[in-house]
């Protein structure tokens, strides 16, 4: 008797769950990333400075570029440099197209977080190629993660109620950071690389499983002719065409960017994303310099471990006579310094953020794509879905 995949009862989960449990399969992943990432190249293996910030360099550069390249190769097939004709893609065949990628992409995302914690090049290179490699995938990840959203709800409600589980999940994933305490350990990595097997595992396993069941519900709706369950308001269910299809011509990535650069709402949202961008690195990347000198002597040690996930409140790990230290430790600022360096670290940490928000109330303040235009938007989505639905029915 076989064995069928899958189950009768994860069948019955709600779309909204599904679609909520990738963001969980990716944040079990990418906050155990942000967090040992660096420390792991520092202080296991050993890299130089040169290396690491030649590495750091390079990926600033490729996660700018790779945004815009793989929108374009993940939407080329949806893009037409052509008016629409009737032998288009559906939107319910673009659905699937982004769940069979996210189907594939999701396991390579856990492959390539594994390539972090095993020594298998020399330390800069190794540094340089596995950044690259899961930004990448990571990036493809999202982006037909997020795309999906759009695909299946139209209304605000139903991409609230989206959104909510999303939010759910990557809350129940960050707990996988609090897990990683109790193996991290410098001197013997053994554990902590097998706890990231295990996290590896759980999510290229919980991306196979979540779009299966998310291609099986979409596919179901093609044979229903309706949408028993998937989404309201018509989304996926839509098989009005999208692109011109083989009667058009594919559009190339020069038109694409050029296109991209004559949408102002786009420029605007960049602007805004990238300020957003850069305040949540600045809060990630300074906050234990914050935590050290400006509350350091206002609590435990427990307590600044617990708030970091590490070591920095930690005693300083003991070294054998002779050991070379790849980064050498800044001398101690003498005590007239140190009212200087905690006041630096205040305005740092009230004036970024007042800067950011104003720059961002400004930009979105020029972003004309909300409010009733994007009402207007939806409605007409909406009014065209409908109205291919009651056709079907007639038929």
């Amino acid at each position: 008797m076989g064995l069928d995949w899958p189950p009768a009862w994860l069948l019955g989960l709600p779309t909204a769950v599904v679609y909520g449990s990738l963001a969980f399969f990716t944040t079990i992943l990418h906050n155990v990333f942000l967090l040992y990432y660096v420390d792991t190249f520092v202080s296991v293996y050993k890299i130089n400075k040169v290396s690491f910030w030649v590495g750091e360099t390079v990926f600033l550069l490729w996660n700018s570029f790779n945004d815009p390249l793989f929108g374009w190769l993940s939407d080329r097939r949806f893009l037409s440099s052509q008016p629409r004709s009737g032998a288009g893609l559906s939107s319910r065949d673009v659905v699937l197209t982004r769940v069979r990628a996210l189907g594939w992409h999701g396991p390579l995302l856990a492959l390539s977080f594994l390539a972090f914690w095993v020594p298998w090049a020399p330390a800069g290179l190794q540094f340089l190629l596995c950044l690259c490699l899961y930004d990448g995938f990571l990036t493809l990840v999202d982006l037909h993660h997020h795309a999906l959203l759009a695909d299946l709800a139209l209304s605000a409600h139903d991409r609230t109620h989206l959104n909510f589980y999303c939010s759910l999940f990557s809350a129940a994933g960050a707990m996988s950071v609090f897990a990683s305490y109790a193996f991290w350990n410098k001197e013997d990595f053994s554990s902590f690389r097998a706890f990231c097997v295990v996290l590896a595992a759980g999510s290229g396993l919980g991306f196979l499983g979540a779009t299966q069941l998310l291609k099986r519900r979409i596919e179901a709706t093609r044979k229903d002719r309706g949408c028993p369950g998937l989404v309201m308001d018509g989304g996926v269910c839509e098989e009005e065409p999208l692109v011109g299809g083989e009667e058009a011509g594919s559009i190339t990535l020069g038109q694409y960017l050029r296109q991209l650069a004559h949408h102002q709402n786009f420029l605007w949202f960049v602007g805004m994303d990238l300020v957003q961008v850069f305040h949540c690195h600045f809060n990630s990347n300074f906050f234990p310099l914050f935590l050290e000198h400006l509350l350091s002597d206002h609590i435990s040690l427990s307590t600044g471990s617990f708030l970091l996930g590490h070591d920095l409140f930690q005693q300083p790990p003991v070294t054998s006579v002779g050991s070379v230290q790849p980064w050498p430790e800044p001398p101690a600022p003498a005590p007239v310094q140190a009212p200087t360096l905690r006041q630096g670290c205040f305005y740092l940490l009230v004036l970024v953020p007042i800067i950011c928000a104003l720059l961002q109330l400004f930009t979105w303040s020029q972003f004309t794509l909300h409010g009733r235009r994007l009402r207007m938007v939806k409605a007409q989505r909406q009014n065209l879905a409908q109205i291919h639905t009651l056709n079907i029915k007639m038929v």
